[in-house]
């Protein structure tokens, strides 16, 4: 079985403080042949019942994993679906959940061997055709979000009653890791068949520990627990209400008055505060999220490869970190955190703060007065107040932004899908393996390219990423690979993320991983804390 250490990340939010405070405020934070459920053992003292109250930032794009775009969806996600593959929150390794064993049996042939006997929550079976009915689904249909996770996919068979086999166009050694992710979870196909137009978004229906119960917009999500969970004696937890509260303030405050148990994608001035109460316990993990401007670099005026170079030496990273991240991120020139084993420490601090050079590189682009970009913002106070700091550092080499904040899905279609505007500023990332970032950032096909355009070079240097199963191998086609991103500045780096949760004392057994992806199988509620 192949086995890969990848790691990715979340998002967070900053509130209503200013510069002064911020920086006072640094000072208080001071393959596998497991069975499939022993990621999941059962921990003593584990009590089962109760609903866990979660207060989380903005309302999901869809609950469908083919066609959910923002960060958010990761949370509520994987409570009603299982994926083919898991991993380590800890160490990233992979391990089985729905795909018992996995092996390439040639470099261009992967063959998956299921669980038996799941069912999905509407009664019908999980089985090789199910996954088959999904990937193709993931592959072909106009609708996905997801088709560059699986461009090295050139068909899906069905070798077995419990068996699936997948041909490549040509080797990728990522691909397990891949199938962590949306991918890798799987939708009862009798749904989608029931649904108009196979439209699912408003109706998941997975193998999950939880099922779907009720979508209030801005307001409410919840969930039940399945009680034919196939891992014996899991969930612990009679159900989840997801509530949506936008302002991080008002969220953390949620859970020191009692009406929450968990505050997820908190932002460092939440936590900063919240470590302040006795009864809170408020956490800041390392993270694959991160910060950056994407840009459209198919039109003008970020066409330009030194426009977008002066823009990436405007940026004062450090000031970022300290103002907006209270110093817990990372200044960065690329994607991911400093000890994530794809870096290469050579590139990922090329821009050096220099206004002088950036005032220089678009003099020679044909802008020595300066120039306007249309930039996509959030409208929460955080990220408008994240927005004008680097407006404000922009605008010292004569960059001034045009700014519309409007609500994630909004700007996601009109920047992504509509290509309208130049840039927009949120945050990325949240995929295990680094090819995935890659792929859906600057991929042609990617989501998030808004462009659509890709270098030739890029191409060559991302599919040499999967060509060995060899770790050493890979890390040096990712190095190569991200020096040919940083150079061609293809967006905006700001700072690396971390994940950020407050709970009270009553959850147990929550962990916040690097992907801000949270399971809630193993979580309980001690009723007597």
């Amino acid at each position: 079985m192949s086995k890969t250490k990848d790691g990715v990340p979340s998002i967070i939010h900053d509130s209503r403080i200013n510069r002064r405070t911020l920086l006072a405020s640094v000072a208080a934070l001071g393959g596998a042949m497991l069975l499939p459920g022993q990621m999941f053992a059962q921990t003593p003292q584990a009590k089962p019942g109760g609903t866990l109250r979660i207060a989380m930032p903005f309302n999901p794009a869809a609950l469908d994993p083919m066609t959910g775009r923002n960060v958010p969806d990761f949370n509520a996600l994987y409570a009603l679906f299982d994926a083919l593959i898991a991993f380590d929150p800890a160490t990233l390794e992979l391990k089985p959940m729905l795909a018992k064993d996995w092996t390439f049996t040639d470099p261009t042939t992967l063959v998956l061997n299921l669980v038996g006997g799941v069912k999905f929550h509407d009664g019908t079976a999980f089985d090789a055709e199910a996954v088959k009915f999904n990937l193709d689904r993931f592959i072909n249909d106009p609708r996905s979000n997801v088709k560059s996770d699986l461009v090295s996919v050139a068909s899906v068979a069905v070798t077995g009653p419990s068996q699936v086999t997948l041909k490549l166009k040509q080797p990728n050694y990522s691909l397990p890791t891949i199938l962590t992710g949306r991918v890798g979870c799987i939708v009862s196909p009798a749904s989608i068949k029931a649904a108009a137009d196979g439209n699912v978004d408003r109706n998941p229906v997975g193998t999950g520990p939880f099922k779907f119960a009720e979508w209030r917009d801005n307001d409410l999500i919840r969930v039940e627990k399945n009680p034919n969970y196939w891992q014996p004696g899991l969930p612990y937890l009679d159900g989840i209400n997801f509530r949506i509260i936008n302002e991080l303030n008002t969220a953390a405050r949620t859970v020191t008055a009692g009406e929450s148990d968990l505050a997820l994608n908190m932002a460092a001035q939440q936590i900063a505060t919240a470590r302040r109460v006795q009864d809170l316990t408020a956490e800041a993990n390392p993270s694959m999220i991160f910060f950056t401007l994407m840009m459209n670099f198919a039109k003008p005026p970020l066409n330009d490869v030194r426009v977008r170079q002066a823009m990436n030496y405007a940026i004062n990273r450090y000031e970022l970190n300290q103002v907006l991240m209270l110093g817990l991120g990372e200044p960065t020139s690329t994607m991911f955190p400093k000890d994530f084993w794809a870096v290469d420490a050579d590139t990922a601090h090329l821009y050096k703060h220099d206004p002088n050079k950036a005032r220089s590189l678009l003099a020679e682009a044909g802008y020595p007065k300066g120039l306007e970009v249309e930039t996509w913002s959030w409208p929460d106070q955080t990220s408008m107040q994240r927005m004008e700091l680097v407006g404000n550092q922009l605008e010292q080499v004569g960059i001034r932004l045009k700014v519309t904040p409007s609500p994630p899905q909004v700007v996601n279609q009109r920047f992504y899908i509509e290509g309208q505007g130049a840039m927009i500023l949120n945050p990325q990332g949240g995929w295990l393996d680094p090819s995935q970032t890659y792929e859906r950032l600057f991929g042609a096909t990617g989501q998030f390219n808004a462009g659509k355009v890709e270098d030739p070079q890029f191409r060559k240097l991302l599919t040499a990423t999967g060509t060995s199963a060899d770790a050493g191998e890979r890390k040096k086609a990712f190095a190569a690979l991200q020096r040919f991103v940083v150079e061609q500045a293809l967006h905006l780096p700001l700072v690396t993320s971390a994940a950020m949760s407050i709970r009270n004392k009553k959850v147990k057994d929550f962990r916040y991983d690097r992907l801000h992806s949270p399971r809630f199988h193993r979580v309980w509620l001690d009723q007597t804390a």
